[in-house]
């Protein structure tokens, strides 16, 4: 241990030394993003983006630790004949910021999305920011979106000029699931802001999306499954490539399912079944998903696209398990937390004209990884001046080699409303871990031998050199552009406790006036 935190001392110093402040933010050549020093496969894939709201780590039928209530046959196999991560990280630990870091690539601190768009909000990620979407539409592909938003409600914020050909789906946080519950368009007043948006009209690109079949009680998985089929089978028609962010709501709250899914969960599990009503209706939910997901590969198939579409499978962050159903064994903590149940979660690849491995990568990686890798797959062009914290790892992911050895991954989520205010922060290294609650008290983890985060361990002697890059990380992030709903209080105490208040939360080391 004592040489491995001396190298550690050293590449950070050095880096330190090398880059200063702007040391995380990488600005890649046109060869680099493109990966035109790579060998590109003959045809440009198709680009499958599947991500789920608030998956449990635990609960997917392959996953190591996967609960026994689960049923996710068709996803499974997905996983089983493609790459399997078994430490792939989201950059933030709950939706909006998590799925801000993806569309563009860095990290939400470095413009202002560190929390959640509350309902009706004005405000949006800045469109100062592209999106990797607006750049495969710029190579040439057909783009669309289908399902949960949460970038933006207004109009200059929306996926339709944030790269999107095609949008379908919810703009804000999410959406309950039974058409029955639905507020109908002829009922709603979006001025007034008096409605749950949770039940507001579901939007086809700028306008509402049609009611028809809303009397049957229509499920909203199925809907958003039925109309991603639908893309699919009229842009496998054109000759150009296709990218489509199918954006699952669930099984993010509520927790609502269909009857016919309960029932089919009770026949298929028997005893293995869920006991507890309220986490039977999380699996079902969980299980729909499953059943949209053998569609579109039917669908895929059917086309004759499947086997030129790379399909990337994650969630948005960890499960939930306040007031919710999620399990993230053997994972601590969850959704809320920069603990591993928070950032870490289940993910896969499956391309099968890719030479793709057919096994588990273990090494970290970063849905902020998607953006520099897209583009690399599309042959295209990250515009100029577009600063990446991602980076292409799909040569490293071919080779199954580690893609960014002594490259940290950082994780900061603000508490204002807590203790004075606190950052609950971290720092992944390889296998090796350092978290604090923000109270300025940081433990080490060995990940590769205690992935549940129950043995931690005070700061060993590298801990100046490791703290120091992350506070460097730290010191380029801006005020939050926005605080979530006004009933938290966030913006109210974020002013009143000095936030972000790094001293605090570094203080095992001088500050030297370079963060306040």
């Amino acid at each position: 241990m004592k040489n491995l935190v001396g190298k550690v001392f050293i590449l950070f110093s050095s880096i330190f030394l090398i880059l200063g402040c702007d040391a995380t933010k990488v600005q890649l050549s046109d060869e680099q993003v493109t990966g035109n020093n790579q060998a590109q496969p003959a045809k440009r894939p198709n680009i499958l983006l599947v991500l789920l709201d608030d998956l449990g780590y635990a609960d997917l039928g392959y996953m190591p630790h996967s609960e026994p209530d689960i049923y996710t046959p068709s996803i499974d196999a997905l996983a089983q004949q493609g790459t399997r991560f078994s430490q792939a990280y989201v950059s933030h630990a709950y939706c909006g910021p998590s799925r801000a870091g993806i569309m563009t690539g860095r990290y939400q601190h470095e413009f202002g999305s560190q929390f959640n768009l509350a309902d009706y909000s004005v405000h949006g990620v800045p469109t100062s920011e592209t999106f990797f979407s607006t750049v495969l539409k710029s190579a040439d592909y057909s783009t669309g979106l289908v399902g949960k938003w949460h970038l933006g409600e207004e109009p200059e914020y929306r996926p339709n000029v944030r790269g999107f050909d095609y949008f379908y789906g919810m703009l804000g946080g999410g959406h309950v699931y039974h058409t029955k519950d639905f507020v109908r368009v002829k009922d709603y007043d979006p001025a007034a802001k008096s409605v749950w948006l949770y039940k507001a009209p579901l939007m086809e690109n700028d306008r509402y999306a049609s009611e028809a079949g809303y009397d049957n009680n229509l499920y909203i998985t199925d809907m958003l499954t039925d109309v991603a089929i639908g893309y699919i089978e009229r842009e496998s028609a054109k000759p150009n490539p296709f990218f489509l962010f199918m954006s699952y709501n669930a099984p993010h709250t509520p927790e609502e399912a269909k009857e016919e899914d309960i029932a089919a969960l009770k026949q298929i599990l028997g005893d293995k079944a869920a006991q507890d009503q309220k986490r039977l209706t999380y699996t079902a939910m969980v299980y729909a998903v499953d059943r949209g997901m053998k569609r579109i590969v039917e669908k895929l198939k059917q086309t004759g696209v499947y086997e030129d579409t790379l399909i990337v499978f994650l969630s948005d962050n960890g499960g939930r398990i306040n007031n919710a159903s999620a399990r993230n064994t053997p994972l601590k903590m969850g959704k809320t937390s920069v603990y591993e149940g928070g950032v870490r979660v289940p993910m896969f690849w499956h391309w099968p004209n890719g030479n793709l491995p057919k096994t588990t990568y273990d090494h970290p990686v970063s849905a902020l990884d998607f953006y520099p890798t897209f583009t690399a797959l599309a042959q295209g062009k990250i515009p100029q001046n577009k600063q990446l914290d991602g980076k292409n790892i799909l040569s490293a992911v071919r080779a199954n080699e580690n893609a960014r050895v002594n490259e940290a991954l950082y994780f900061m989520m603000h508490l204002p409303t807590t203790d004075g205010g606190l950052n609950q922060t971290a720092i992944v290294l390889n296998d090796n871990k350092w978290f604090t609650d923000g109270k300025g008290d940081w433990q080490f983890y060995d990940l590769a031998n205690d992935i549940s985060e129950q043995h931690g361990q005070p700061f060993g002697p590298d801990k100046q050199a490791m703290l120091s890059e992350l506070e460097q990380w730290a010191c380029g992030h801006i005020r939050p552009q926005w605080f979530d709903s006004s009933r938290y209080g966030f913006e109210a105490a974020w002013d009143k406790n000095n936030m972000p208040n790094f001293p605090k939360t570094f203080s095992q080391i001088s500050t030297q006036g370079k963060c306040k």
